[in-house]
């Protein structure tokens, strides 16, 4: 019976798929919600695309790492702790940097009454507060329950012999 890491790195990858076809395929129609200007006319240009699909190669790039360390094999708790620590560094480092363009806006934006960040206020709140869950996981794994990296339980007993 798989553990709970196992089940947290399957639902992982399996959650990130829908971004990954998204960002990949479908750019214009993924980004254009978060634009700062709501006017419809307004098209994506093509970096935000370009930038765009290259997040959704990085996600599918870290997507099979997921995977590879479901299974428990090998040095299972070295594989897990990996990916957590590299997919929990990534988000420590976008939370603030979601945050910053929240409240990016200049001075001379803000006297005009037009907002001058890339993503809406609310917007980039609200990705920033989408990574808060995951990180906050990552750090109660890490911290309280490191037994779970080799696939035991809360009462220390393995799930699965090798």
């Amino acid at each position: 019976m798989p553990s709970i890491i196992q089940y947290a790195f399957a639902a992982e990858a399996l959650i990130n798929t829908p971004a990954i076809i998204a960002l990949l395929f479908f750019p214009n129609a993924t980004l254009k919600p978060f634009l700062a200007t709501p006017l419809p006319s307004i098209e994506v240009n093509a970096s935000a695309t370009l930038l765009a699909r290259c997040l959704g190669v990085l996600i599918l790039g870290l997507t099979p790492q997921l995977l590879l360390a479901y299974p428990n094999t090998g040095d299972r708790v070295g594989k897990r702790r990996l990916v957590y620590w590299t997919l929990g560094v990534g988000e420590a480092g976008l939370i603030p940097l979601f945050i910053w363009e929240a409240f990016r806006a200049s001075d001379e934006a803000k006297a005009a009454g037009v907002w001058a960040g890339g993503l809406s206020r609310n917007m980039a709140l609200t990705c920033a507060a989408n990574l808060v869950a995951p990180i906050a996981w990552r750090i109660f794994v890490f911290a309280w329950k490191p037994q779970w990296f080799a696939g035991e339980d809360d009462k220390g007993k393995g799930r699965r012999k090798e």
